[in-house]
């Protein structure tokens, strides 16, 4: 009886992970010969967004303030695990925005279990983080790194040009603490001149 149970079992998990294999869209391959970086503007960007820990989607107009400057950071688990603590070691004085490139990753990981995560990382955190299912934002913006420890940080300007400014690394596993203050800091150092 017992066999015939853990057989059942065992056959259940190949099979749900067949289904998920069998389901799981490809990865797409993010081409950004469109794109030129000169180019980029905040309307290329999409309308509206959603956000991580926000039932709605939010616009565009209303996440990037007219005239205002806006620093933009794409980055994935371990990399925006630094990233969102920019405030903590630097003087901020500029808004900035985070955008989670998570569109490489298949679609039953993005519904079920990215969510949660993100939403763990940004727990205690004002800084509004994208939600970038479709790979939409990422593509607007000609990001082709998905490295999970790397980010790429851009500046929107008061005329809604946007310039890629640094790009950074972090150490692997600094979602689980890896990465001391001072090397998180570190980490960061790319950004400070551009955060007046």
């Amino acid at each position: 009886m017992l066999k015939n149970v853990l057989k059942l079992v065992v056959l259940g998990v190949i099979g749900f992970g067949i289904l998920v294999f069998a389901t799981a869209k490809e990865p797409e391959n993010i081409k950004t010969n469109n794109v030129n970086s000169s180019a980029i503007k905040l309307s290329t960007l999409p309308s509206s967004f959603e956000l991580v820990g926000k039932d709605d989607k939010v616009s565009r107009d209303s996440l990037f303030k007219s005239g205002s400057k806006t620093l933009v950071i794409v980055g994935n688990h371990d990399s925006l695990s630094v990233v969102k603590d920019l405030p903590k070691f630097y003087d901020l004085k500029i808004p900035y925005v985070m955008v989670a490139n998570i569109s490489a990753a298949p679609w039953f990981v993005k519904k079920m279990f990215i969510p949660s995560k993100l939403e763990e990382l940004n727990k205690g955190s004002n800084i509004p983080m994208i939600y970038d299912f479709e790979g939409d934002t990422v593509k607007a913006l000609g990001v082709t790194d998905n490295a999970k420890t790397s980010y790429i940080a851009y500046l929107v300007d008061e005329n809604g040009n946007i310039s890629k400014i640094a790009k950074g690394s972090v150490k692997e596993g600094a979602l689980d603490g890896s990465m001391n203050e001072e090397e998180k800091k570190a980490s960061l150092a790319p950004l400070s001149e551009y955060l007046k």
